[in-house]
């Protein structure tokens, strides 16, 4: 993942291959998060993202980080496929990532883990399954998370708090805790 100066000085010798090579595996990440895309649909917001970032390339002000801005690109892209009219929708909620733990009980205690999460994250509001991706999937901070999507960064925060509560509440349910 790259800093900001790091971001800015891309920007300025970038050619469109590099940006796909950087950039490409983020937004396909975040485009997860919009659960009524298929896999083509997401493919195809991920090229569109890419090519109205190439596009808008010279009203990037390097003076902010480039994550954001980029970011913003794809979720405008991703809404915008979401609205078309006689889309199909797909029923799939969160990709499976696989997760190499060498002993099998253990194995079996992080896919348990996972499938907790992955459950969680899928019942979430689309909102905040946003929130969720852009901060702790994308690391992004507050500030960059509350720019990309819109929404002030008391907002963001309160409902990234929100969310670890609800996480919480959910696992002391479902483990018989507390």
């Amino acid at each position: 993942m790259r800093d900001d100066a790091a971001d800015s000085r891309f920007l300025a010798h970038l050619d469109f291959r590099e940006l796909c090579r950087e950039w490409r595996p983020r937004a396909a990440a975040y485009c997860r998060v919009f659960r009524g895309l298929s896999d083509q649909d997401r493919e195809d917001v991920v090229g569109e993202a890419l090519a109205r970032a190439w596009a808008a390339r010279d009203r990037f002000d390097p003076a902010r980080p480039f994550a954001p801005w980029f970011l913003t690109i794809v979720r405008r892209a991703a809404l915008d496929a979401l609205a078309r009219p006689g889309r199909r929708i797909s029923p799939e909620c969160v990709d499976d990532v696989p997760s190499p733990v060498p002993g099998a009980e253990e194995a079996a205690v992080r896919d348990s883990e996972a499938e907790f999460v992955r459950r969680f994250v899928a019942a979430l509001d689309p909102r905040d399954r946003e929130l969720a991706s852009l901060v702790y999937g994308q690391d992004l901070c507050l500030a960059d998370a509350a720019r990309t999507t819109g929404i002030p960064v008391g907002t963001v925060k309160w409902r990234l708090h929100e969310i670890r509560i609800a996480l919480r509440r959910e696992w002391e349910r479902e483990n018989g805790e507390r």
